[in-house]
């Protein structure tokens, strides 16, 4: 131990003498930083309102909090007719529009302006067809409980398996996120009222499907490069430490366009590299032609089964 310290105490002088002695510098001012841009997000699926945030883009080196552009102008197409032009945005600067909700199959596009910018924002995004959740097979496999006394419930530990079964369409390309998700309900005694507690639940699977076989997961993304236009059945295993006597598990499906499937890809594992201080950048999928951010559409189809 004595023998590192001293190899310590020796080397650091060096490396200062060698920065001292560099003959040019570089400060943070020293490298170019781009022009901002225009950012527009938007997440849409079926029978919703639509909603727009605008901001500008930010440096990495800026920590200025994001600000939210409020004289813009956004044009919204559905299959190349203009359908409505939103000028203002809302006290919580969203722009929304109401001028006809999102339909499976469509096609959409929009076309932002602002007099901040030089070049208008171009995007376009089709909304998925609902692909629905055939059957899911819940079994426990193994589950240790207790009761509360005091309030008269049952809580415990519960290992089990869900297999969901759906149908792949043969004559299109289709994208896929699944979760699952634990719905407990529980009387508030102080506030007389019935609570549900809903949250996502780990799970593994070894199917050919999954990227990182035998890992737990919360969420999972695949194609149907290997089951299309296939009747198939996604096996799971999963542990829940926190169900009682009134779980009901959630399985949620989303067939997600490919812009959306791209972007939500990139933003998981744009999260899983930012706890990693040694793994490589990642960089955000964007859409947006002349700009950053994200316009793309997703379906959804739930299943819910009882734990008992």
């Amino acid at each position: 131990m004595m023998i590192r310290r001293l190899i310590y105490i020796f080397i650091i002088p060096l490396v200062l003498l060698q920065v001292n002695s560099c003959e040019t510098t570089e400060k943070i001012d020293d490298f170019p930083l781009r022009p901002a841009k225009l950012v527009v997000n938007c997440y849409f699926t079926v029978d919703s309102i639509w909603e727009f945030q605008l901001s500008k883009s930010l440096s990495v080196l800026d920590n200025a909090p994001l600000k939210y552009i409020d004289n813009a102008k956004i044009y919204l197409f559905h299959d190349n007719n203009i359908i409505d032009s939103i000028t203002q945005p809302d006290n919580d600067g969203i722009y929304r529009s109401t001028a006809g909700t999102p339909v499976s199959g469509g096609k959409y596009a929009i076309e932002v302006r602002s007099p901040d910018y030089t070049k208008a924002l171009y995007a376009e995004d089709i909304m998925p067809e609902i692909i629905p959740i055939k059957e899911v097979d819940l079994k426990i496999i193994d589950s240790t409980f207790y009761r509360d006394p005091m309030y008269d419930e049952v809580w415990g530990d519960v290992n089990g398996s869900i297999n969901v079964t759906f149908e792949d369409p043969a004559e299109s390309e289709d994208y896929y996120e699944l979760s699952v998700y634990s719905n407990n309900e529980y009387y508030d005694y102080y506030d007389s009222t019935l609570h549900v507690n809903r949250y996502k639940i780990d799970f593994t699977s070894n199917d050919p499907l999954v990227e990182t076989s035998g890992d737990y997961n919360t969420t999972l993304f695949f194609t149907d490069e290997v089951l299309n236009g296939q009747n198939y059945k996604l096996e799971l295993d999963f542990e829940d430490w926190n169900a009682n006597g009134n779980t009901k598990y959630e399985v949620e499906l989303l067939c997600l366009s490919r812009a959306a499937y791209l972007y939500r890809r990139s933003i998981r594992e744009y999260n899983q590299s930012s706890e990693d201080p040694f793994s490589e950048p990642v960089v955000i999928y964007s859409n947006i032609e002349n700009g950053f951010g994200i316009f793309a559409g997703y379906n959804t189809s739930n299943h819910v089964v009882s734990l008992f």
